[in-house]
């Protein structure tokens, strides 16, 4: 494929710049949690952002994924709008999917973007292995889950199975992923619970996404917007189930993860 011009995708950065303007923050989120109804917690969020069909009233789980998908279907219109490189809109699509994204993305030369995968690809890999750890899955059960691409050998995790949390944590203090990990598993050891690990994998990415709002042109701030915005509408998700099951505030909140603005 040709390589496109970093000043190529200057339109495109105008446009992302003017969107990401309408991203709802975090703290609206933990706003909406506290709210008694689905209603109330919806008005703030299409107060604090921007939503194709801002008027509509969710009163079920059907009407609240109907939503969420006609959004996610306006956001991938938007991004294929201001893309020239299709490519991108493709590992967009298939980032739940980080192993056969990578692949896509070697070909763009993009480091910002399969560094992005590279991590999704180790998160994910860490995630299964702390609950296969949980669970008392065989060592071979393990090693069939797990993806290769990433920073981190598969290896030196497949070798650390049988190691304490503590312990896995101090071989994982030279990588980028010392820190979620001790958060993570020391509210797994103290509560049992996956919830932290969900959370501060999530905060690892999205802070990870941040870094493209200090690239002037280029691919980054599209594919991070896209992504961002993806994340918005899965916590928007998360924040409608609670409503509907009438989860309680605080447990809502503990699983709000960070949010690109």
């Amino acid at each position: 494929m040709s390589r496109m011009s970093r000043l190529d995708y200057a339109y495109a950065v105008g446009r992302i710049r003017a969107l990401e303007n309408h991203l709802v923050a975090k703290p609206s989120f933990m706003e909406a949690a506290e709210e008694k109804d689905l209603s109330s917690a919806l008005k703030i969020i299409f107060d604090a952002g921007q939503f194709h069909q801002e008027k509509i009233e969710i009163e079920d789980s059907e009407q609240l994924d109907e939503f969420l998908e006609k959004e996610e279907s306006a956001l991938l219109g938007v991004i294929s709008s201001i893309l020239h490189e299709k490519e991108i809109e493709r590992i967009v699509l298939g980032v739940d999917q980080p192993g056969k994204a990578l692949d896509r993305s070697q070909e763009l030369k993009v480091p910002f973007i399969t560094d992005y995968l590279r991590h999704k690809i180790d998160l994910g890999n860490l995630k299964i292995f702390c609950r296969a750890k949980y669970l008392e899955l065989s060592l071979d059960k393990l090693e069939g889950l797990l993806l290769e691409g990433g920073f981190l050998d598969v290896n030196v995790l497949l070798e650390s199975f049988d190691l304490s949390y503590g312990e896995i944590g101090e071989r994982l203090l030279a990588s980028a992923y010392h820190s979620a990990w001790i958060l993570a598993t020391d509210k797994l050891v103290e509560n049992e619970t996956f919830i932290a690990l969900e959370r501060e994998f999530e905060n690892f990415l999205m802070i990870y996404l941040r870094k493209a709002k200090y690239i002037v042109f280029g691919p980054e701030p599209v594919f991070a917007y896209a992504l961002a915005k993806k994340r918005e509408l899965q916590l928007l998700r998360l924040l409608g189930v609670g409503k509907l099951n009438q989860i309680p505030a605080e447990m809502l909140k503990q699983r709000m993860s960070e949010t690109y603005v």
